[in-house]
C-alpha cells in the first residue's frame, strides 16, 4: 500500500496523512497478535531484570529521542526475578509504548517518560511515569480492559487499547500485578511488582559448588 501511495500524484499532505493512517494499522495489527502470544514458561532460576532492564532502556531511548521525547532512567542492580527475559520486555515496552503514545506533555506535546526499578522487601517494583495529562480515578480500571481506552484528553492517537490488557495478562503468569496511579494533570505512574528471588537461585549449580 506504501509503495502504490508513493507512485500516486496525491499531495504531500495527503500522503502523510494516508501514511500515518497505515502506521495506526500496523500499531493495532501488531497488538492483537500481541495479545494472541501465550506468555513463555517461568524460568526454574531465573533472570538479572537489572540487565535486562538496561536493554530496554537503551533501546528505547533512542526510539524516544527519535520521535522527540526524553526518556529517563534509575535502576537498581542485581535485581533477579523468575519470569522470561522476553516477557519482561514485552512488559516493559508495553509500557513505556502506552507513556509514549498517550502521555504526552501538554505543553509541548512531547514524552517524557522515566523508568525506575527498585527493591522492596521481596518485591521488585518496576515504574513508567509519564508527564501527560493523566487519567481520570473512574477511567483506569476501565483502562485495564481489553479493547478499551481512555477519554479523548489522554488519548489523541487510535489504537487496538490492548497495550495494558497484555502487560496484566503476562504478570498473571508470574504472580506479578499493575497498578495505575494518576493524579490529573500530573501524569500516570505504570508500576508493575513481581517477586523477587535470591541471586544464588538464578546462580547454575556449578557456580553454587564453588561456594
Amino acid at each position: 500500500m506504501r509503495l502504490e501511495i508513493e507512485l500516486s500524484s496525491v499531495s504531500d499532505e495527503t500522503r502523510h496523512a494516508i501514511d500515518e493512517d497505515l502506521a495506526q494499522i500496523d500499531h493495532s495489527i501488531g497488538q492483537l497478535m500481541e495479545y494472541a502470544r501465550p506468555a513463555g514458561i517461568a524460568p526454574e532460576k531465573g533472570i538479572e531484570v537489572s540487565n535486562v532492564l538496561h536493554e530496554i532502556f537503551d533501546r528505547e531511548r533512542s526510539h524516544t529521542e527519535s520521535l522527540g521525547g526524553q526518556l529517563t532512567a534509575s535502576i537498581e542492580p542485581n535485581l533477579y526475578a523468575r519470569i522470561q527475559a522476553n516477557d519482561l520486555k514485552r512488559i516493559v515496552i508495553n509500557l513505556i509504548e502506552n507513556a509514549r503514545r498517550y502521555g504526552r506533555s501538554p505543553d509541548d506535546d512531547k514524552a517524557y517518560i522515566h523508568l525506575s526499578a527498585t527493591q522492596s522487601g521481596n518485591i521488585i517494583e518496576i515504574s513508567v511515569e509519564d508527564q501527560g495529562v493523566g487519567v481520570e480515578p473512574h477511567e483506569i480500571q476501565r483502562l485495564l480492559r481489553p479493547f478499551s481506552r481512555g477519554e479523548t484528553a489522554r488519548t489523541g492517537v487510535s489504537g487496538a487499547g490492548l497495550g495494558l490488557a497484555i502487560v496484566e495478562r503476562l504478570l498473571g503468569h508470574v504472580g506479578g500485578n499493575l497498578d495505575l496511579i494518576s493524579h490529573p494533570p500530573q501524569g500516570l505512574l505504570a508500576r508493575i511488582t513481581i517477586p523477587k528471588i535470591r541471586m544464588r537461585a538464578y546462580q547454575h549449580p556449578e557456580r553454587k559448588g564453588l561456594n
